[in-house]
């Protein structure tokens, strides 16, 4: 019988922790469900780092604070370690339940059934262009059956059984709401993710915990890095760098607005960074003890950390000024790393397919150029999100993001940069280049389906042109022409060649002789990307 009646915050963060945990142990059943069948299918696995990153700043509290403090650090983590485009999502579902819990010493079913409707409000205003079909269809559907169903005196685990009931028949749905998930037989991926996070948490109100969290398969960006790099010791202004966690009093959300304009009052880099009851900053200053009394009236103080960068400075033997701009890219490859930083690429952030960088692995980056303003370059369709997420919170400088979905447009981009021209000017004309060029991706399919009008087989090689599978078939150099041909060649001049870590130098030369010869008026080239998972990856301009 069904007894449990309200959570207390030990229960939330035991939910938060399970629901964490459980995820992790499906994960790669919820990759599995990606409607192409790569080898970086990887929705489960940046929902569950997306998940763990939650959870590790719940386990952070300890046995110290309120329900709405375990809501604020949850929904935090969530924030900073949000990867892709379902992490991003999850992390703004997390941070509009977080938002309804705000006050709140226990949860009651009403309460619960408040932050799903009030992560589903957050999910829906984050998405530019939400998608029917997918995560945002299931929670909402599953939050409203809650909340025209929740009833004051109903136990939590009959809340929690309505929500994964009727998030199971919508998930059942979504695949005649979106007709490729139909054709491909599978269920929304992300939709799949959430409920496996809800069932997670009904087993942790039952006592049916495990807390077997995992070590994060990708190695984040220290968190808000500051290398300290100026030309000259003598130059700092500001000599102390102050860094320190807000959780406030009442666990309501900061503002951050009068927090930023009297702490700009005392010094610069500054960056206040905020989710629920919790609150990052980081000045450089002069007056560390002024910036500590006026943190502690808003709330308590957490991992202060105050280091003297002239000190440091004085045993440095490089320098690097404030620039006026930099640029991020994402890469994954050591040949590909290299054509970016030579292209004029500032920092590179190890990343990409089936390796997704995190908000925090960004706002690692964008402190680490040391820039006044920042351009950020994806180069994946699933790492864009994420990016923009970056850009929002950021607080340091003016960051703008160049929506590139792939590695070719990402160097399309960089050979439009001019170092010379302002921020606003180079945004414009590197995302009027990713218009001029065409992005083709050379991988494997990791199982049978069927999508786009094409039969798949496991092992089959395929040729993804502009993120719509084209061409499927055993034979590279039959499987490459048919994804070029598909293109439409007569308005192009130069193909680009990128052989990834599974592919020799000569095997990559003899297809792009084989090539040359099928298309004799198109002039290829070839370099090594170093890339995972994809054979290769060419560019058409």
């Amino acid at each position: 019988m069904d007894t449990t009646n309200t959570i207390d915050r030990t229960i939330f963060a035991n939910m938060v922790l399970n629901a964490a945990s459980r995820l992790n142990a499906e994960k790669a059943g919820v990759d599995s469900l990606n409607v192409f069948p790569v080898p970086d299918g990887d929705t489960g696995t940046n929902m569950s780092l997306t998940m763990n990153s939650a959870a590790k700043f719940v386990s952070r509290l300890g046995e110290e604070g309120t329900v709405a403090d375990v809501a604020s650090q949850m929904a935090y983590g969530a924030l900073m370690g949000a990867r892709g485009n379902s992490g991003v999502i999850l992390s703004q579902i997390l941070g509009g339940f977080a938002q309804a819990l705000e006050n709140k010493t226990e949860i009651k079913a009403p309460d619960l059934a408040a932050g799903f409707s009030g992560g589903v409000a957050a999910a829906y205003k984050a998405v530019v262009k939400p998608m029917e079909g997918t995560i945002l269809t299931v929670a909402r559907e599953a939050g409203e059956y809650l909340a025209a169903n929740v009833r004051e005196d109903m136990s939590i685990e009959e809340a929690l059984k309505l929500y994964l009931e009727e998030g199971y028949r919508s998930l059942a749905r979504t695949p005649e709401i979106l007709p490729v998930l139909k054709q491909a037989g599978v269920v929304d991926a992300g939709a799949k993710g959430l409920l496996i996070i809800a069932e997670g948490m009904l087993e942790a109100v039952s006592g049916n915990i495990q807390f077997a969290l995992e070590a994060e398969e990708s190695q984040p960006q220290q968190e808000f890095e500051d290398n300290h790099l100026v030309i000259d010791p003598d130059s700092i202004v500001f000599q102390y760098c102050t860094e320190l966690f807000i959780k406030s009093y009442d666990g309501k959300t900061l503002d951050v607005e009068p927090i930023r304009e009297y702490l700009a009052g005392l010094g610069d880099s500054l960056l206040v960074v905020g989710a629920g009851g919790m609150t990052k900053i980081h000045v450089h200053t002069n007056e560390p003890w002024n910036v500590i009394k006026y943190c502690v009236a808003l709330g308590d103080l957490h991992e202060v950390k105050i280091e003297n960068m002239r000190e440091q400075n004085l045993r440095l033997k490089e320098h690097t000024p404030l620039s006026e701009l930099a640029v991020i890219a994402v890469s994954a490859g050591e040949g590909l790393n290299e054509i970016f930083q030579g292209l004029g690429v500032n920092y590179v952030i190890t990343g990409g397919q089936t390796m997704n960088p995190s908000t925090e692995d960004f706002m690692a980056a964008i402190e680490k150029v040391h820039a006044k303003e920042v351009i950020i370059l994806p180069n994946n369709k699933n790492i864009i999100l994420t990016a923009e997420q970056a850009a929002k919170i950021s607080e340091q400088c003016q960051v703008f993001v160049v929506p590139s979905r792939s590695i070719p447009q990402g160097i399309a981009a960089m050979m439009a940069y001019n170092i010379e021209a302002p921020a606003d000017e180079n945004v414009e004309a590197m995302s009027e280049a990713l218009t001029q060029i065409r992005s083709i991706e050379i991988t494997h399919a990791v199982r049978d389906t069927s999508i786009e009008d094409k039969e798949i087989k496991e092992g089959q090689i395929l040729g993804i042109v502009d993120g719509k599978i084209k061409a499927v078939g055993d034979d590279m150099t039959q499987l490459v022409s048919e994804a070029l041909a598909s293109v439409g060649l007569d308005d192009y001049e130069l193909v680009t060649l990128y052989y990834g870590a599974d592919v020799t130098e000569k095997e990559a030369t003899e297809l792009m002789e084989k090539l040359a010869e099928k298309f004799p008026e198109i002039e290829f080239e070839v370099h090594l990307g170093d890339q995972a998972v994809y054979y290769y990856l060419l560019s058409v301009e």
